[in-house]
């Protein structure tokens, strides 16, 4: 006979291989929002609000879950906990266990998670187990015994103190072969699906860090009045202008210095305070300006619509660094737009609309190919994470885009959706201009906000040199996940955290939600009688 706890694994693992099936039932192939690209290679499907639910529609907030099975109930001979966590002080929960799995249920829902007693072993922080020093394991978990088995649960304010016996034996303690891991309440909080199992799991990210700093979304008046030019020497000393300088990268993806020395090394000295350089096949630094025979459009003194850098490498960069060193030209004024604020004030309407679909449909190729080298890379307008459906990035650059390799799909529709969106973040009001003067220093987000230039006269007698480099994604989120806690809630304004849905919300109350509305609902009139936002 069955003990029940083993009788309760082989219930999960039915109502997993279940779930499985299901989940691979709903993902089967259907029909594209985009029909008249509905040949050639496949394209992934909208997270939308409208007709049948999408494959990856998920009504749970972080993938992370997917899979997890639930229980019908906690064995009878299971030893029990109440216990209340304090990210949920008034939601008190049950942690039971048997000797190989311990479960928690909340106290307002029926449902019951396995915590593996495995996965739990692998996890324990302690000195034994990690180096204190550089955090590395020390043991390899094809050590852990096959006959570990809980020996019991304790309660502590940090959380549940899990003792292991028959542990892995030159880590545990004493005759009895034991070892204790702590289970922080985090990872309770995360079992029961009140956090994403993300936010601590996976490196620093965009939009994890965004949560502290808060996001300011800006036209060209709105940035005219919220950009802050910092001194470079104060910039290089660090303390608190040097985290103002990156919450503001962080919030509003643009920073400016100024009196910077006028000396080839200061773009390499600036890029390299905040985080190490990424370099490319441009170099670790390269130059802005116009010569003969260009490899690159930017190079040259003609106008430079706006665009991102580098999208035919992945990743591309997330941070851009420019100097200016000389701009006595007419004309060359540096160009800049939020196309975040235009993307967030359109998805909505791309979750419903097939004709504005194609923007998360369709990959655009981009390429660099030239003087012995070769990227390519294809990257759809609108990117977004399919269990939640939320907008993490968008992909514009014409300059770089990569001929049509397949000729079957016919691109018409993504045009349209796409002069539209242009239309949005190109605006006469959209775009802040500025001309930059020897001794300033541009850092941007490479990948919010879009850049251009206006063209310049290089045969007048002037110049106009531009020194540059770029910072990594992960580089630039290691650095920006240690910005002081304080400082971040002071810029954010609130106690709550930011979130895209609270996003959505704020730009449902601005001129811009009213100019977009308009202008989508006469692009697809169908859109007229559904409730979008």
């Amino acid at each position: 006979m069955l003990s029940p706890s083993r009788a309760a694994a082989q219930a999960i693992a039915k109502l997993s291989a279940k779930a499985t099936n299901a989940f691979c039932a709903r993902a089967a192939p259907t029909a594209s929002l985009t029909t008249r690209c509905a040949r050639g290679p496949p394209r992934r499907h909208i997270f939308t609000r409208h007709g049948d639910p999408s494959p990856t529609r998920s009504k749970r907030g972080n993938i992370s879950h997917r899979g997890m099975p639930t229980v019908v109930a906690i064995p009878e001979n299971a030893e029990r906990l109440m216990v209340k966590t304090p990210g949920f002080p008034d939601q008190a929960i049950t942690v039971a266990w048997t000797s190989d799995i311990m479960y928690v249920q909340g106290a307002d829902w029926d449902a019951v998670r396995p915590m593996w007693l495995m996965t739990l072993r692998d996890s324990c922080q302690c000195a034994k187990c990690r180096d204190p020093a550089s955090g590395n394991k020390r043991y390899e978990a094809t050590e852990i015994p096959s006959a570990l088995r809980i020996d019991g649960v304790r309660l502590v304010d940090a959380g549940l103190v899990v003792t292991f016996g028959n542990d892995i034996p030159w880590l545990a303690d004493g005759d009895l072969a034991t070892h204790e891991t702590l289970v922080p309440w985090r990872t309770l909080d995360v079992a029961l699906r009140r956090r994403g199992a993300s936010e601590e799991s996976q490196a620093p990210r965009t939009r994890s860090i965004a949560a502290h700093t808060g996001i300011e979304y800006w036209d060209a008046a709105t940035l005219e009045g919220s950009v802050r030019q910092f001194d470079f020497g104060d910039f290089m000393r660090g303390g608190d202008t040097f985290w103002e300088a990156v919450v503001d990268l962080c919030r509003l993806g643009i920073v400016w210095l100024r009196d910077v020395p006028r000396d080839e090394r200061s773009v390499a000295a600036v890029t390299t305070r905040i985080a190490n350089v990424r370099e490319t096949f441009y170099g670790r630094t390269f130059d802005v300006r116009a010569k003969p025979d260009a490899e690159n459009v930017a190079y040259t003194s003609a106008s430079l619509g706006l665009h991102q850098d580098l999208l035919y490498l992945s990743p591309p960069p997330l941070i851009q660094v420019l100097h200016c060193m000389d701009n006595s030209c007419a004309g060359g004024e540096s160009l800049f737009s939020d196309v975040h604020r235009a993307a967030a004030l359109l998805w909505p309407y791309v979750q419903a609309s097939s004709k504005l679909a194609p923007l998360a449909e369709l990959r655009i190729p981009y390429h660099y190919v030239n003087d012995g080298f070769s990227y390519r890379a294809s990257r759809p307008v609108f990117d977004f994470t399919p269990a939640d459906g939320v907008l993490v990035g968008v992909n514009w650059s014409p300059p770089f885009q990569a001929p049509h390799v397949f000729a079957g799909v016919d691109i018409h529709p993504w045009l349209q959706a796409a002069r539209l969106f242009q239309s949005i973040f190109s605006a006469e009001d959209a775009v802040y201009s500025r001309k930059m003067r020897p001794g300033e220093c541009v850092i941007f987000n490479n990948q919010r906000v879009l850049h251009g230039r206006t063209a310049f006269d290089a045969g007048s007698g002037g110049s106009r040199w531009l020194r540059g480099a770029y910072i990594a994604p992960e580089d630039f989120n290691s650095r920006a996940a240690h910005i002081p806690t304080d400082l971040a809630a002071a810029r954010r304004g609130t106690t709550d955290l930011w979130s895209p849905t609270t996003a959505q919300k704020e730009l449902r109350k601005t001129p811009w939600y009213e100019e977009v509305n308009r202008k989508v609902h006469s692009f697809d009139m169908a859109l007229y009688s559904r409730m979008i936002w």
